[in-house]
């Protein structure tokens, strides 16, 4: 008996494989691929200033709202475009891009910031998304103690000034904005925020709360990804168009460049 269960744990494992490959990159549906080109369109004209590199970070306001599959398709979107990306997995307490990509290494980001004798070339990984389209990966490596620390730490800054100079574009994925401060905090040193949202799994309260978090670090909010989009309870959607809510802040987000 307990033998069926752990082989039927490992057949729904390999299907939920298999399920989240199919969400990523060129194994997306036509309409995915689609709506991440925009997105990117939206991101590269959202910076009109000549600043080399720009540091985005990928948010949400609760857990579960699909943020780290989000990143690594914008990562792909954005390389696909010939432009050089670095993914930087810094949610420290809930890392999932690594998994997702079917990486395990137990050396990353955290241990760089932590250990002196780690350099930035022992933790990047070429992630070959195609035989075209690869970007690099900065894992998050053991899980530290100390998070919101690193986050702050002065390392991670002079890090991340270092990379901009090799990169076009740096994406960071960062916790969910009220579980954690993480978010917040990383506001510093990037150049604009994308927020992830996704139907049935995000309240108006939570998410009125992240923008006020948000807004309080004068974070530049370059837009929103809605996620799980479902036509048949578009009421969600609908709620927020009708307020001015999510339309207004995409308006925002293309008519004032150049806040980070």
């Amino acid at each position: 008996m307990a033998w069926k269960k752990k082989k039927a744990a490992g057949k729904s494992t390999e299907r939920n494989k298999i399920n989240e490959q199919q969400k990523l990159g060129a194994n997306l549906n036509f309409q995915a691929i689609e709506a991440y080109k925009l997105l990117r369109t939206n991101l590269e004209f959202s910076f009109t200033d000549d600043k080399r590199c720009q540091v985005i970070g990928i948010t949400s306001a609760l857990s579960g709202e699909g943020k780290s599959l989000t990143t690594i398709n914008i990562a792909y979107a954005i390389a696909a475009n010939e432009k050089r990306v670095l993914v930087l997995e810094a949610d420290f307490r809930k890392p999932a891009i690594a998994s997702k990509l079917g990486i395990n290494e137990n050396v990353g980001l955290s241990d760089l910031l932590v250990r002196q004798e780690i350099l930035v070339s022992d933790i990047l990984i070429s992630v070959r998304m195609t035989e075209i389209v690869k970007f690099d990966l900065a894992p998050t490596g053991r899980i530290p103690p100390n998070p919101t620390e690193l986050l702050d730490s002065n390392k991670m800054k002079v890090f991340i000034r270092s990379c901009s100079d090799v990169y076009d574009y740096i994406l960071i994925d960062l916790p969910p904005v009220t579980v954690v401060a993480d978010a917040v905090i990383a506001s510093k040193y990037i150049d604009g925020m994308v927020v992830v949202v996704r139907q049935d799994c995000c309240d108006q309260k939570s998410l009125a709360q992240t923008m006020k978090q948000l807004k309080f670090a004068n974070t530049k909010i370059l837009g929103f990804v809605f996620n799980g989009y479902n036509q048949a309870k578009s009421g969600y959607y609908k709620k927020y168009v009708n307020k001015g809510y999510y339309e207004t802040e995409y308006k925002q987000a293309n008519g004032s460049p150049s806040q980070g």
